[in-house]
Order: C-alpha cells, then structure tokens, then sequence
C-alpha cells in the first residue's frame, strides 16, 4: 500500500509506522470516523465480534460499518451507520452521511458504542453469560 500510494502520488492517505496496542486507544479517540468492512460470507450468517470493531467501539468513535452478518453490533447499539457491504458506492454514501452530522451528533454515537461494549462485552459480563450457558 505505501508503494501504490508512492507511485499514484496519493495525497490523501497518511501512512503510519505500527505503533504499540496500547496507544490505540489513544489514537483512535483522535478518529472522527472508524471504518470496518467485511466480505459477504456464508459463515457471517452466525455473526461477528471483531475485536477491531469492539476498539472503535470503546474509543467511543461513530463506526461506519460495511457488514451483512447475523448481528450487527453497530446498529444494535446505535454508535453509527451500518452499508452494504463489497459496494465502494454505499461505502462513500455512508461516509458522506456520517461526515455530514455536526460533531457533537457523532460524539453521541460514539458515547452509544461505548455503553454498549460495556455493558455487554466487557470479561465480567462475557464470563457471566458463559457460565449461565453452561450451567
């Protein structure tokens, strides 16, 4: 990707050195906007818990999510906006309409995404609910 940045002349992606998992968190909250997307598979029909996705989450940052899976983590918590995905159009449809809200409207979202890792993903509540499943 840093060759083909290069050799286009791109100027609008940055490219950064790898920095430690603990300075995501960090660099995350500096993110208006974070962006996953998924390939269409038959195995997403179970669903998905990317730990990706549960980062942007925490951060408390608007996702703009590219899935179609059995759950969709982002609509059920309400922390940002959830597009076709493999669709390079409903991607940047997506983005202009998040981009379009005013900060604070993101920042709410945001804060959504937060509550919701929390209250439903964090380990306590993980372990609890395995043990109730196995019990």
């Amino acid at each position: 990707m840093v060759a083909r940045v290069a050799a286009e002349g791109i100027t609008n992606v940055a490219m950064f050195d790898p920095i430690p998992k603990s300075r995501i968190p960090a660099l995350l909250r500096e993110a208006d906007i974070a962006y996953i997307g998924w390939k269409r598979q038959p195995l997403y029909r179970f669903g998905i818990a990317p730990n990706k996705l549960m980062d942007y989450m925490m951060a408390g940052v608007a996702v703009l999510h590219s899935v179609e899976a059995g759950n969709d983590p982002v609509a059920e918590a309400g922390c940002g906006l959830t597009v076709a995905p493999e669709s390079a159009s409903a991607v940047a449809a997506g983005l202009r309409q998040l981009a379009a809200l005013s900060p604070g409207a993101r920042r709410a979202m945001g804060e959504r995404g937060r509550a919701f890792v929390l209250a439903h993903h964090t380990y306590p509540v993980l372990a609890r609910r395995f043990l109730e499943a196995i019990a």
